[in-house]
Order: C-alpha cells, then structure tokens, then sequence
C-alpha cells in the first residue's frame, strides 16, 4: 500500500479484514454465505479502504497481521463502466502489491471458464442485459458470464468475493418478482448458485440492508461504519460549502457566472500563493457550470442543439470577460449526448469524468448529470448551476463529488478548505433543504449520501484576528491545558517508529530510527539477560520442533494456541515461532533485532578463528524464545517506545509547529496514536470563512469582543448558535460584565483549534470540547474561565459533567470559573461551580441516569444567569 491511512480508514480495514476472513472460512467449512456492508460518508475514502482491504486478502498483510486467502477471487461490481474505469486506476495507484494484469475489466472477450485467484475483475450491469454478448453462447463464446460465475463458486478451491461499490444502487425493490441484474450476481438467476460473500460499499446503505434481509441463505454480519465526524476531522473533506442565491426574482445567470468566475479568479490566486509558501505543487482550481437538461421534446432537434449552444456560448464569453488570462483550450464537457462542440471561438472537446482531476489543462467544465454521481474531482472549487430549483437533488449530488480536500488535508488557510456554489435558479426555501442535506441534518432524498459537511453558509464573510481584543488573550487562550483523546487501540511501538520516520525526514532528529531500534534492543537484551534459563529452554523446545501454532478462531479477537505440533526442526520451524513474536513487537523491530543478534554471532566466529562455525538457526531460535517465556515482553517494549516517543514529540514542539502545513497532519496523527492522555497546543485560527444570513436571506445577529471578527469588530453567530437559548444567553450575561476583554466559542469538534478535555468513561476515552473561553480583568490580570452550557437531560450529560471535574481538579487554579450550565428554571439558568471542591465531589459520586444528575443540579447549582427576553428557540 503506497498511502499511509487515516487513523478511521485503519480500523475500517482491520474490521472489513476479519469479517472476510470468518466468511470465507464459513463458506467453504459450512457453506454458510454473509453479507455486510461499508457504510462511509463521501469522500471517506472508501476506494483507499477497499484497495487495502483487497490487497491484503489477496497478498497478506504484515501491518495488519493477515494471511493472503489463496483462494480469493474478487468480483468489484459496479452500475457504470466508468466507474470501473476509475476504481481500477485507483486501485494501481494505491495497492501496489496488485500486479496491473491482476485488475481485469470484464467483458464478452473474456474466453475462459472460471474466474481466476489472485485477480480482481470489474463488471456493471450494462454488460449483463438479455441482449448483452456476455450472457449468449455465440460461435466465440463457450461460456456465458452466468456459467463462469457457477463453475467458479462451483470450484472448491475458490472463494469469490463480491464487492458492490454504491450499494444503494441495483437494490431498488422491481415491480412483480422480477430481480434487477445486481440482485441477480447476489441471489442467483436461477441457474447460478448465489454469492459466497457479498460486500456492500455506500454512504447510504439501507436499500442494501433491506434488500439483504429478503435474500436466501445470507448471514447478515455487522456493517463496518466510520463516523461523519472522524472523517471530517480527517482534513479530507471541505470544511464549508457557500451557497449563492439572488435576492429577488429575474434572470440572474450571467450574473452569476460573473460572480463565480471572479471568485474562481481569487481562489486560483490564493491556491499559487499558498502552494509557492508551502513549496508544493500548484493546485489549479477547476469552475463547474453545470447546464439544465433540454427541453421536453427538443432532446434530439436541431432546436434544442442550438438553444443549447448559445447558452454555453454565452456562459464561456461571461467566464472570459472576467478572467482575462482565460487559455484557449480550458474548457471541456461531459455531456452524454454531444460529441466535441465548436460555438464562437471555443472548440470544447468530450472527457470522461474520471479523467478531469489529472487533466490540469481543464480549468472550466461544462456539464448536466454525469458528474453528480460517482465522480470525484478534489479540485472542483467553484460551481454555478443554471438548473433550475427542481432540479435540486442534482445539486446536492455534486455537491458531493466537491467536497474533497484537493491536498487531502485541511490548509491554513480557510477560504482553501472552502468550496463555492451559485444557484441563480433557486429559491431560498430550496437552498435550506440542500444545506440540511449537505450537513446531514435530514435523510438524503437521493438515496446516495451525497456530501457530509458540517457549515453550509449564506452570505459569506471572513473574520480576521479581532483587532479590538489584545493579542496577550489569544496567547492566554493557546497556553490552556488542553489534551488529545487516546488511541482506541494503541500501539506503542508502530507510533515510534512512524515518529522516528517522520521527525528524522524533517531533520528534527537525526538518526531516528536508528536510534529507536537501538533503545527496543536495549529492552529485549534486558530481558534475555533477566530470563536466560526461560529463554534457553523454550528455544530448546523450537529448535526439537515442539512448536505451539498459532490459530484463529471465528468469533475471537485474538489468536489462540493449540497443542504443541512436532515436525523436524529447520529454518521453517523457527520462522513459524517468530511469527508470533512479530506480531507482538512489530515485523521491523523483530527483523532487525533478528539480523544485529545474527551479526553479532557471525563476527564472534570470525573473531575466534572459526567462521562459519556459527548457529544461525540457533540463533534466531533464541531471539524467537522471547514470544514464549513467562515474564512479559511486549509490555516493557512498548513502555520504552511510548516514553521516547513522548520525548521527542516533547523536546520537539517548536520545530514541528514551524513546519509547513503538508507536514502537519503527519504529526496530528502521531499525536492520535497515543495510548495516554498528551498534552497539545491549541491554535486558534488566523481567518476563518462565516456566514451573514440565514437560509431566508435575514441577517444573522452580530456580537463584539470575540477573537475573531470582521474589519469592524462583529462576529456573526451562526445558524446553530441564533437558534441556542442558552448560548445566546450566556454570551450576552458575559459581555454584560464590564471586565470581559475578548472571548473565544471554542470549536465542538476534537481538533488542534479547541481546547479538549479527556476523560475515561466505562474503559472508553472521550474528547469533550467545551463551549465557551472567556477572559477577563481580575485583579489587574487577565484570568480566564471555561462555561458550558449542556441539557442534563442529554445522554453525554455525566461523562462531560465528571471530564470538566476532572480538569478543574487539576487545573482550576488557572482559572477564574469553571461552570456547567445545565438547568433551566423558569427564565433562570442553573450552573455548577466546578471549582468548588464538594460540588466536583458529588459530581464523581453521581449516577448517570438523568434523575440524579437532576438531583445534583438542584442541591448544588446556583443561578448562572437569567434568560432575557426575546431569545428565542
């Protein structure tokens, strides 16, 4: 695999990796056949995922310990050639262990009579239908699709794996009994047996559930989900979406474009300034003018071409007036039905959808529904669709192939993490739909997922550093304690040596690998040292082939150990003992401790005027001992990893901070392995991208002495907040104090910008994030206080109550307050004082049912503030 993972893509694959690996054992031991599903947000990187997944079931996987399935054969299905097309491409350029001639586009050429293992084949159903070649015997063909998808599940020695990519698709219920081609690959057609194991792969997969729950002889497994929220966190997707609407009715589609055309102008500017600062390669922003369809009736006339043609003419002469650099040759289509187009002076050649984002001589699209599904395209920056406000579920769909991050991470600067849509046709009540949907707030009407992006704004603006608040509040504000949530399943010793890597590729530490492998050598001398007559013996027992193999079971975790199975003793022999050992400590510690002990023993020879007299095998026997010995072993190594791993991220913070942005997520992630609470700074932004309106187009209320704000010192409050009591009314309390001098709403997500507050809760970490930062003159020092305004009544009440205890425990002496709004009696709302000692205390001796965090409230909360009138919900 070329891609270093996203933490979430991780443990998607380890998840996927066992539910395959149990389904073929099921399938070829009991015939049981399984199904289940990846559900993922678009732009999740589901392909990546499937890549990875495949690559390990066909060629193993030492990063996450998996045996290649010799047996496999995979069968990606999916409803659009293209599709496949791009799904091959991205499977060479991700999974290079795939050789290109195993990635095989199915068709009526294929001449054989099974599928064959190793090999992953690309089929849609376009290729399947009753007229189709494939599914005829002709004077060519011997076996029908059909017939080599029987004789391959037929086979024994074979376990085929369907992949459906979309998988909401192809599931939609037919009129009568009649299965679509997609149901047909799953349950069989009546002549074919069904599928061994199906794998769904969708942001949407309830089609594919329901669909599943009616066919025959499946056993329907947990679907492997990845939340919204960890892949926004990821830097993957787009932080906000800007939507563009008129004001009024008339014809504003040259207006429009106009307007999209000068923000494209700015956007492309910004993006060569920021790529020449960050000594990368330039990012060229693409404008997408999506067209409506033709009229009833003028689908194929020479009218409808025509009335066609002048409006892209027109668009193209709006898009030139305003970029006066605009090339000759940057403008292509995806039009289904048009070949090249020659208007004016533009000859504007056809392209698959696929091939936009790496044709960079492209910078202007012109398209209808080719794009809205399926397509991705990072750089697509700006959008002005001329569809009409009917049209809308074809917006929201592109807007999903948009909301990619062109760099695949977040930037510094915000208008980049943006993308931008005008809509001239709709109407505001329409535009609110497409936001709720884009942000996830109701169930997509297409079915399909489309984008998850948490700010949709109207009306955008930027806020800059406040300049009415001092910059010693930000810097009061950075320096708060602030910690990242523990890996769910840490490991110590792969976070090192990824550490060692990176900090040793930035010239941060020099020699940083060498010197990690040296300090685990250290550990694993220590404990031969300790432990030799354990570890003589039980490389006696492998050195006489009295071996423990090592199993898995279906429905265990972990691997389990069998009885001793006896075998002439040889280089296998031990390779099997240190296969265990390997999985404990890492292939590459193992290996190189492995080849040091081997030279070690080579030179000691030579030294002793016997070379060649050494035991190799003896040798690596006795570094294999070491999985096997009473006293433990891979706690001690990975106590030692994560203390240097501590050290140097430690004496090291300045240097990485300094680093430019492309290496900031590297470390961001190094950070998310740990396995105990770290400290880490908090940044809060320089510029960040807000909204002036509301869906309807009224102006969102405005607020002073916020860190960040516009030119004149306001800072909108967004939809969320207009519409929050609470907020708006702790935020007006402490603007009300006349020693209030800047305050920051400290970001709900876990992220380098908000200040996090972990707490273990039933053996789970959690990152709580609270509301509000506010600073103020005490005493002729700025002291800052946290407030928190959250409904005891919400399920996560308990847990954020004890994680804010907790951090006033240990750190309220550097502030002023710490209080828990969560009560509202009458106009009043009730906090607890967390600074006080016996309320933290009743706080830990709570029960988190909701009546006793009732209780809590009424015995020991005090009035925070009194709602004022006119703050409505």
């Amino acid at each position: 695999m070329r891609f270093t993972l996203k933490d979430y893509q991780s443990d998607a694959v380890e998840q996927i990796l066992k539910t395959l690996r149990f389904a073929g054992h099921d399938w070829h031991e009991r015939g049981k056949r399984t199904a289940f599903a990846l559900s993922s947000t678009t732009g999740s990187g589901k392909t990546v995922i499937a890549a990875t997944v495949i690559e390990a079931l066909l060629h193993g996987s030492d990063e996450f310990d998996f045996a290649a399935d010799p047996s496999a054969v995979v069968l990606w299905v999916s409803k659009d050639p293209a599709l496949n097309e791009q799904t091959k491409g991205r499977f060479i350029e991700c999974a290079d262990a795939i050789p290109t001639g195993d990635l095989v586009l199915l068709d009526k050429h294929y001449a054989e009579d099974s599928l064959e293992t190793g090999k992953v084949y690309f089929i849609n159903p376009s290729k399947l239908g009753k007229k189709a070649d494939f599914v005829k015997h002709t004077d060519t063909r011997r076996f029908t699709f059909w017939e080599i998808l029987d004789n391959t599940i037929g086979d024994e020695d074979k376990t085929l794996y369907m992949v459906l990519d979309e998988a909401h698709e192809g599931m939609k219920a037919p009129s009568g009994d009649e299965q679509t081609i997609v149901q047909k690959i799953i349950n069989g057609n009546g002549a074919n047996p069904p599928m061994p194991v199906v794998w769904g792969i969708s942001a949407t997969v309830k089609r594919f559930d329901e669909a599943m729950k009616h066919a025959t002889g499946f056993s329907k497994e947990p679907n492997v989900e990845i939340d919204p929220k960890r892949v926004q966190e990821s830097g993957l997707l787009k932080n906000t979406l800007t939507l563009d609407i008129p004001d009024e009715d008339g014809d504003f589609s040259t207006t429009m474009v106009r307007e999209a055309t000068l923000d494209f102008v700015a956007v492309s500017e910004l993006w060569a300034h920021y790529c020449a600062e960050q000594g990368i390669d330039t990012v060229l922003p693409l404008l997408v003018i999506q067209i409506p369809n033709k009229a009833a009736g003028q689908k194929d006339s020479e009218k409808g071409r025509q009335d066609e043609d002048a409006l892209i003419h027109l668009m193209l002469e709006t898009v030139r007036k305003n970029w006066p650099d605009m090339p000759a040759d940057c403008v292509a289509h995806v039009l289904g039905d048009r070949s090249t187009i020659e208007v004016g002076a533009y000859e504007i050649l056809k392209v698959a959808p696929q091939d936009i984002e790496d044709d960079h001589q492209i910078r202007v699209l012109v398209a209808k529904d080719a794009v809205s599904t399926g397509w991705d395209c990072p750089r697509a920056e700006v959008l002005v669709s001329l569809r009409p406000a009917v049209d809308d579920t074809y917006v929201t769909q592109l807007l999903g192939r948009m909301v990619r991050t062109p760099l695949a991470r977040s930037t510094s600067v915000e208008r980049l993490n943006s993308a931008s849509c005008y809509l001239p046709y709709f109407d505001r009540g329409t535009a609110k739909v497409v936001a709720e949907e884009i942000m996830g707030m109701r169930e997509p009407r297409a079915g399909d997922g489309g984008a998850r992006v948490p700010n949709v704004l109207f009306g955008p603006a930027s806020l800059v550093r406040n300049p009415n608040v001092p910059t010693t509040v930000v810097e009061l504000i950075e320096s708060l304690p602030s910690h990242a949530k523990p890996a769910a399943a840490p490991k110590p010793i792969k976070r090192m040596l990824k550490a060692a890597v990176e900090l040793a590729r930035d010239e941060l530490v020099p020699g940083a690998d060498k010197a990690a492998h040296a300090a685990m050598f250290a550990v694993l001398d220590g404990i031969i040292a300790d432990n030799r007559g354990q570890i003589n013996e039980q490389a006696h027992e492998i050195m006489t082939a009295d071996i423990r193999r090592i199993t898995a079971e279906h429905g265990q975790d972990e691997a389990s150990d069998d009885a001793a199975d006896s075998r002439a003793a040889d280089a296998t022999t031990v390779d099997d003992a240190l296969r265990h050992l390997r999985r404990m400590l890492t292939t590459s510690v193992v290996n190189r401790y492995l080849q040091r002990n081997m030279e070690a023993a080579i030179r000691a020879a030579y030294e002793a005027g016997e070379p060649g007299s050494e035991d190799i095998t003896a040798v690596r026997a006795q570094v294999a001992a070491l999985a096997f010995i009473e006293e433990p072993v891979k706690a001690p190594v990975e106590d030692a990893a994560d203390s240097l791993t501590r050290l140097w991220l430690t004496t090291n913070a300045a240097g990485i901070k300094a680093l430019p942005d492309s290496r900031q997520p590297v470390y961001d992630a190094i950070e998310d392995m740990a396995r105990e609470p770290e400290p880490v700074s908090i940044e809060v932004k320089d510029d960040e991208r807000v909204g002036t309106e509301d869906p309807d187009g009224n102006k969102l209320p405005t607020v002073v002495k916020h860190v960040l704000s516009t030119v004149d010192g306001g800072y909108p409050l967004d939809l969320k907040m207009t519409k929050n009591r609470w907020e708006r009314a702790t935020i007006a309390h402490e603007l009300e104090n006349g020693k209030l001098v800047g305050w920051y709403r400290n970001p709900s997500g876990a992220s380098k910008h908000s200040l996090r507050v972990v707490h273990e809760s039933g053996g789970t970490w959690r990152s709580v994030q609270p509301d509000f930062v506010f600073v103020h003159e005490v005493d002729g020092q700025l002291k800052p206080s946290i407030i928190d305004p959250h409904g005891s009544h919400l399920g996560d009440a308990h847990p954020k109550l004890a994680a804010l205890a907790e951090y006033a425990d240990n750190y309220g002496d550097r502030f002023d307050r710490v209080i828990a709004v969560g009560v509202e009696s009458g106009e009043d709302l009730i906090g607890l004082d967390l600074k006080d000692s016996k309320v933290r205390q009743a706080v830990y001796s709570c029960s988190a049912d909701k009546d006793s965090i009732a209780a809590l409230f009424a015995k020991h909360g005090n009035k925070y503030t009194t709602i004022q009138a006119g703050l409505t919900a």
